[in-house]
């Protein structure tokens, strides 16, 4: 306040106006919280990270939960996204996968360090993450379509040292094999009619180079003996959403399948789906891989069947030696519940 303005007022009003102005600068401070320190949390590879995780549980079985479709703070909606992320808190012990569409709308630097950060990124958090790819962290209207923003954020945690920037990679959790996918460049290879010759080109060749490794990758498993497989990616292959199936996904799916892959975790839908095991062909098979779609990690809106099959919270799956136990954890207030559990496939030597 202008001093010589101060000096006009009589004493009493004048303590009454700074007090005022107190009140209100404190309450200013507690609306707008830090800015979160992006660079807080050292990332480790996948692998690194998965070994460091096993050697502290002693012999437990390891614990995984998440969700995708996260961190959407238009319009005060990134409350979502920190309610979720409470769950993950709730749980310290296990690490934390994402199954894309990590920050919207484009997957700006801006956007994971102002957005996502302040949830799912937040200290003792992103340090436990596994991250994947969605449509919305390659940019929904970016043109060119990359991911710079995503790999920059999550660092060494996005790929494995043969799969660096291309958004996919695997790790071992005790008698588990886990692979993490990009099934965006699936789908922009199949849907985007924009792309020139070269650029469609390019992708494609992107598309054969991780079939190629997705196919060494699960043959390698076979021959160490892994017990239990399970997929992480974007898109559903299956979903009962108002987009429908995704004929897309077909490829990796019959490559898990021939596998013997157990289960699958996606989003894209913001909804959650638990499908019965299905074999290569989408026939229910008890010897099939199980679908989860968890779309629910705070972003709202999308294509749900129904109004109220919009849920927020996280899958939390307990991985056992030859099983797997799931429970969806809603957020405060939702009644959503669904759990259960199923042994594994017997696997087929490579």
């Amino acid at each position: 306040m202008n001093r010589r303005l101060l000096r006009s007022i009589p004493t009493g009003i004048q303590a009454l106006l700074l007090a005022v102005l107190a009140l209100l600068a404190a309450v200013a401070a507690s609306a707008s919280p830090a800015q979160p320190d992006v660079a807080s949390d050292a990332v480790k590879d996948p692998r690194s990270l998965a070994a460091e995780y096993m050697a502290r549980r002693a012999g437990r079985p390891p614990v995984l939960v998440g969700a995708g479709d996260i961190a959407l703070c238009d319009h005060g909606q990134g409350a979502y996204a920190e309610a979720t992320a409470k769950l993950l808190e709730a749980e310290p012990d296990a690490l934390v996968f994402t199954t894309g569409d990590n920050t919207y709308q484009d997957g700006t630097w801006e956007q994971f360090a102002n957005c996502y950060a302040r949830s799912w990124g937040r200290q003792g958090i992103k340090a436990r993450t596994l991250p994947a790819p969605g449509n919305h962290d390659y940019g929904s209207s970016r043109k060119p379509h990359e991911a710079s923003a995503y790999f920059r954020y999550f660092g060494a945690a996005a790929a494995n040292a043969d799969t660096a920037g291309k958004g996919y990679y695997s790790l071992d959790l005790g008698s588990w094999h886990i692979v993490s996918l990009n099934s965006d460049i699936e789908m922009r290879l199949a849907r985007d009619g924009a792309l020139s010759p070269e650029a469609r080109t390019a992708l494609a060749a992107e598309v054969a180079r991780q079939r190629a490794w997705l196919a060494a990758d699960l043959a390698a498993a076979r021959r160490r003996e892994t017990k239990c497989i399970l997929g992480i990616w974007h898109h559903p292959r299956y979903t009962n959403a108002l987009r429908g199936d995704n004929d897309t996904m077909a490829g990796l799916w019959k490559l898990m399948s021939a596998a013997g892959a157990d289960l699958l975790i996606t989003g894209h839908e913001h909804i959650y789906e638990n499908f019965a095991p299905r074999n290569a062909g989408g026939v229910p098979d008890p010897e099939g891989m199980r679908e989860f779609v968890v779309g629910t990690g705070g972003a709202g809106g999308g294509y749900a069947f129904a109004a109220g099959a919009f849920h927020f919270g996280v899958l939390k799956l307990r991985l056992e030696p030859a099983g797997y136990a799931w429970e969806f954890l809603p957020v405060a207030g939702d009644n959503m519940r669904d759990q259960g559990s199923a042994n594994c496939n017997r696997k087929r030597g490579a």
